[in-house]
């Protein structure tokens, strides 16, 4: 008898088990598809957001001329500096927005970023002068940055084995807005008129803004506390390996500076090529819009390139044939001209950014992989707020050639510097270099 009542417990025990496992599997099901629906309008949300940010690209030297600045160059000089702003000031306080989301949540942070671009590019429409502009720039580079929030968000709560598609779905998306931005925004403005085209640009980040407030769910990771031993402890305290890391971060620079110095200078270098026609505003957008795609597609060529030749490889020919791709650009005589290389420079450079990161990711101990992520997010902004500063003064002085001229040749030339240092060589020059590159990593 004692055996029979033991073994009906034990079956008892094993259908109550079995009827929690199924309620934990119908439990886990429901969040899931909660998880999946909160993604998928955060990605619209993004899409409406990134969209508006590059709305005003191709506009933004002749919105610099409509407020007085009646020449070309200097307007594009102007232009230049009022873009890299944000860029700038983004760099700086990317770190704090950082610390702050890990204790206030990153949602907060994302509305925050969002809420505060609606009310700071909104206002972009009421500048009666340039010195205006460039301080709600700034404004806009201190008090927003949705892309790196959303980032955060989707990494800190998206499951282990999604959050690598996740993720990528996410840059997907940034990418496709990138392109359609611009291209929206030159037909607004040329449409609609540049002062309307900002309050366009607000509408869709208080759209994107209020996807996210009733949308998106965020459920706060549990944190435990673990003690750490001796070597973890020191192995966080020790600096990043930054020697290591120094190439895809000067990878991710030097594309950035070569996209958007370009950018600067195009609706002037467009008209010029133009003469008197008109929709200026409409073909420059067209132009960089469809280079932000082909620069998408270039991104999904890299990442397979990377898994069959190793990410060196790739990155070094991707900077070398962006290069290339860039020089011609100087000496186009029509649009359909430098719209052709615009597009052949952009998906090789679509190439080397993925694999930088690629390479980034490998130089990173396991453990610090996100503070060399945050490091690389630095790199990109200063390359945002270097690039339009430099074509703007580039085509003040010289002219519009010399900003499609002179990213090409740094391109060329980092390419022909990350070899040197790849290549294991013998002689006085290779060690001169060498020596150079350790100076600079010190």
């Amino acid at each position: 008898m004692a055996v029979i009542e033991w073994i009906r417990g034990a079956g008892g025990a094993a259908r109550g088990r079995l009827r929690r496992t199924e309620e934990e599997e119908r439990a886990t099901d429901a969040r899931s598809s909660e998880g999946t629906g909160s993604f998928l309008v955060l990605l619209a949300s993004q899409l409406l957001g990134t969209t508006a940010f590059m709305f005003v690209v191709p506009f933004m030297p002749l919105y610099v001329q409509a407020l007085g600045v009646e020449d070309v160059g200097h307007a594009a000089a102007w232009a230049g500096v009022i873009n890299g702003a944000s860029g700038a000031t983004m760099a700086l306080v990317a770190p704090l927005w950082g610390r702050l989301s890990d204790r206030m949540g990153r949602k907060l942070m994302l509305l925050r970023a969002t809420f505060a671009a609606v009310v700071v590019v909104g206002s972009m429409a009421f500048v009666t002068g340039p010195w205006q502009l460039l301080v709600l720039r700034l404004l806009q580079g201190t008090l927003t940055g949705t892309v790196p929030a959303a980032t955060s968000l989707v990494a800190a709560t998206a499951p282990a084995e999604k959050a690598g598609g996740r993720l990528g779905a996410l840059q997907t998306v940034i990418f496709v807005a990138a392109g359609v931005g611009p291209a929206l925004g030159g037909i607004s403005a040329d449409s609609a008129g540049l002062r309307t085209s900002f309050f366009v640009a607000s509408a869709l980040l208080a759209v994107s803004a209020t996807l996210v407030l009733f949308g998106v769910k965020e459920k706060k990771p549990v944190v435990e506390e673990k003690a750490e031993g001796e070597e973890e402890a020191k192995t966080r305290r020790s600096p990043l390996p930054y020697k290591l890391l120094l190439p895809g971060l000067l990878t991710l620079l030097a594309v950035h500076v070569s996209i958007t110095s370009a950018s600067v200078a195009l609706p002037g270098f467009v008209g010029t090529l133009a003469g008197a026609a008109d929709r200026v505003a409409s073909q420059a957008g067209w132009i960089i819009g469809t280079a932000a795609l082909v620069a998408s597609l270039g991104s999904l060529l890299g990442g397979r390139l990377a898994a069959r030749f190793g990410a060196r490889r790739v990155m070094v020919v991707s900077l070398a044939l962006g290069g290339l791709a860039a020089l011609p650009q100087a000496f186009a005589e029509s649009v359909p001209q430098i719209w052709a290389l615009r597009l052949l420079a952009s998906l090789f450079i679509g190439c080397a950014i993925p694999v930088s990161n690629l390479a980034i990711k490998s130089a990173a101990p396991a453990g610090r992989q996100g503070e060399a992520f945050g490091v690389a997010s630095s790199a990109t902004s200063i390359g945002f707020a270097v690039g339009p500063v430099g074509g703007g003064l580039l085509a003040a002085s010289l002219g519009f050639w010399s900003a499609f001229l002179v990213p090409g040749a740094i391109l060329l030339a980092l390419a022909a510097g990350l070899v040197l240092a790849y290549v294991p060589r013998s002689g006085r020059a290779t060690a001169a270099w060498r020596a150079l590159v350790a100076g600079i990593t010190r």
